[in-house]
């Protein structure tokens, strides 16, 4: 399993546990709103969620930007690869 496999994987895991959505039903193009019918609380308990998981930190403006699930995906990519670095 890919480190991006392993993201997706425990975004799914977190997206099921905030809203009532089967995890096959979370595919990457999938909207949070539309397709998953996220309201905004629930997308900020997601963001949340993923922060703790993760341990990394999105921005606000950041977090507003991020309609799919290949948005959290690679904001979640990105936010590590910026941890990694800053650590070296």
């Amino acid at each position: 399993m890919t480190d991006y496999d392993a993201i997706l994987a425990k975004v799914r895991t977190i997206i099921t546990e905030v809203i009532e959505v089967k995890s096959e039903d979370i595919q990457m193009t999938a909207s949070l709103r539309d397709d998953l019918h996220a309201d905004s609380l629930a997308s900020v308990e997601i963001v949340m969620a993923l922060e703790d998981a993760f341990g990394i930190f999105i921005d606000e403006a950041k977090a507003a930007s991020m309609r799919t699930v290949s948005d959290l995906v690679e904001a979640i990519s990105m936010a590590r690869q910026g941890a990694e670095a800053s650590e070296t």
